[in-house]
């Protein structure tokens, strides 16, 4: 008798609490394709407290779906990361590699493919004294930049700076992170706050600012080199206002099929998607399950050159997703545990 396949559902759980797949709404409706698709699934919680008694257990399954982020938690992914490495090198497979996260599941992805079409000026800085000597000149005349630390999530370490053009010299900074107020400092309280993004490694990534940003953002989501969907929000976090800290807009959930981005499935799937392993040196085997890109909406003409310019890229814990990505995800993993060609 044929052995049913395993999957793993890896989600993040505090010590002492207890989660189920089935019973969380962002994953439930994968869990339950799968099972009716004849594959088993279990819930893995993980913390960094159980990284060790996990690993055994892992090796038994044949695929590894993880939605974990310490970063999230305010640790590294030191622990997770030598986990997954083990755990591909028994052949389990796994959604998303560590190799892909540092490739172009960073802010540094934006430096890495700033000539391709979706590029825009970033500059970046490897240490402090680079910083404090080469953003100056991107700053001048008041116009705004954004400076975006190497890792990070939920706006956490990303900043719009504008420098104040009077007599004063103080700074503008708006952090990207819920419940930030634009706070004006000095030059130097400015870069003194920047320092400990360094001090923890950096390096810091310095992109222009986007004036399209009042058009909304689109996040086009990936099952390896192929779109299954896409979201489009208002605002996002350094919407600008005058009322005080932003509130973010809803995020719409479209199929792949949707005609109002039907020319960037085009751009991904035909040019972009290849441009980027090849700028980033990542193999196309090694594309996770599921991520996302979410771009700037430049034009609202489609089909215009330069319609979409690159904002950041994220593949370590992408959730939610829209439905259509779900039977996807499905074959893609049917695919891999039954030996047959992603």
């Amino acid at each position: 008798m044929n052995r049913q396949p395993t999957i793993g559902m890896m989600l993040y759980c505090a010590v002492g609490d207890e989660k189920s797949v089935f019973a969380e709404e962002k994953y439930k409706m994968l869990a339950e394709c799968f099972v009716r698709s004849g594959i088993s699934v279990e819930t893995v919680l993980y913390n960094n407290s159980r990284a060790e008694s996990l690993r055994d257990a892992l090796r038994d399954l044949d695929a590894l779906l993880v939605w974990v982020n310490p970063i999230e938690q305010g640790q590294d992914r030191t622990l997770l990361d030598h986990l997954l490495v083990e755990l591909q090198n028994t052949d389990v497979f796994v959604s998303c590699v560590p190799e892909a996260i540092i490739k172009i599941g960073t802010k540094k992805v934006l430096f890495d493919t700033r000539n391709m079409e979706w590029g825009s000026d970033v500059r970046m800085y490897s240490t402090f004294d680079d910083f404090k000597n080469g953003f100056p000149d991107t700053a001048k005349n008041g116009k705004p930049r954004v400076l975006k630390q190497f890792r990070g999530n939920g706006g956490d370490g990303v900043f719009k700076v504008t420098s104040v053009s009077d007599v004063s010299g103080k700074v503008s900074v708006l952090h990207a992170k819920r419940g930030s107020s634009e706070q004006s400092v000095s030059v130097d309280a400015f870069y003194e706050a920047f320092r400990p993004y360094f001090d923890s490694g950096g390096p810091m990534l310095n992109q222009e600012w986007n004036d399209n940003l009042m058009n909304g953002m689109v996040r086009c989501y990936m099952t390896g080199k192929r779109v299954v969907g896409f979201g489009y929000q208002e605002i996002n976090a350094l919407f600008p206002t005058e009322d005080g800290p932003f509130t973010p807009g809803k995020r719409f959930y479209f199929t792949e099929n949707c005609a109002l981005f039907s020319d960037l499935k085009d751009k991904m799937e035909d040019q972009w998607i290849d441009q980027l392993t090849v700028e980033t040196d990542l193999s196309p085997d090694k594309l996770p399950v599921i991520w996302d890109a979410d771009f700037f909406i430049n034009s609202m003409v489609p089909h215009v050159a330069g319609r979409y310019t690159l904002c950041e890229i994220n593949v370590s814990s992408v959730s939610p997703f829209p439905e259509s990505a779900i039977p996807v995800i499905v074959d893609e993993i049917r695919k891999v545990i039954t030996g047959k060609d992603r």
